[in-house]
């Protein structure tokens, strides 16, 4: 897959029509699934669940959008054993996932929910496994306009018309820093601008979705390394926190994987690096 184009392409959709997905395409999701999605950690079991329209009221109340759930005639619903980092390898599989049928041509929205087993009761799983992330599937309605909603804070709420799928929240230059935090200098000499492919792995990632749009990381470069860092926010929770953390770094792996080969990932559980209080480094890794 061409993760850059389908990075700047894939759009969340609110409203899908009622057209299915064929079996023959489901069949390849699932494949999909178990022989080529991109892991953190492969070794954590997963186990993909493809439901229908009947899905649709049993998840009423138990996952959506902000409170509301986004109908559609299909469902993704990835789980995975226990694991302290198993809500950021959920959300890089599941957007791998959701890149991979972006390629295919189906639309895609990720939704939040906030009790694993609320969710298996209504949608009936008999499994040891937890659910870890959820996402609509199908086929968009077609709209005259798109929207992107920016929540600063609860008294600072930007809705804007989107002219183009790419526009970014947070662009690169708000996202990496060098050495230090909110420091900048040295960053554009280092990752330089538009046509160079780290700066496309940087942008890759300004393009993630998060929770209400919050991005709440960011990158340092320091010691001939990346690190992922988690900066604290009042309105997002653990878990969407969780998932935030594994799609953005699909989206930076996506895209320099494309140049730089295969990358791997290390946890920084004991990371001693300067972060202004409240934020965490999460994962490193050498370029």
């Amino acid at each position: 897959m061409n993760y850059s184009a389908l990075i700047q392409n894939r759009k969340s959709v609110r409203e899908f029509s009622y057209k299915n997905v064929s079996f023959d395409t489901m069949d390849q999701i699932k494949v999909y699934h178990s022989t080529s999605v991109r892991r953190l950690l492969p070794e954590v079991k997963t186990e993909l669940r493809l439901f229908g329209l009947d899905a649709r009221t049993a998840l009423e109340g138990a996952a959506g959008y902000q409170r509301f759930l986004v109908g559609s005639p299909q469902y993704l619903v990835l789980l995975s054993e226990r694991h302290p980092y198993a809500g950021i390898n959920a959300g890089f599989m599941m957007e791998d996932l959701i890149l991979k049928l972006t390629d295919m041509g189906l639309d895609t929205c990720w939704l939040s929910f906030a009790d694993s087993e609320y969710v298996k009761t209504a949608l009936e799983i008999d499994s040891d496994l937890e659910v870890v992330a959820i996402a609509a599937f199908g086929y968009g309605e077609k709209t005259t306009k798109r929207l992107r909603l920016n929540i600063r804070s609860m008294s600072n709420v930007d809705t804007r018309a989107q002219r183009q799928y790419f526009q970014p929240k947070l662009g690169v230059s708000d996202l990496v820093f060098m050495d230090t935090w909110g420091n900048r200098a040295g960053v554009e000499e280092h990752i330089g601008f538009y046509d160079n492919a780290l700066w496309e792995a940087f942008y890759a990632v300004s393009l993630a979705p998060s929770y209400l749009n919050r991005q709440p990381y960011g990158f340092l470069i320091h010691d001939g390394q990346i690190t992922l860092v988690e900066k604290p926010d009042s309105y997002t929770n653990e878990r969407d926190g969780n998932l935030g953390l594994g799609i953005a770094l699909l989206h930076f792996t996506g895209a320099a994987s494309q140049w730089a080969g295969k990358l791997v990932w290390q946890f920084e559980e004991n990371a001693s690096l300067p972060l202004p209080e409240g934020y965490r480094a999460v994962a490193s890794v050498s370029l």
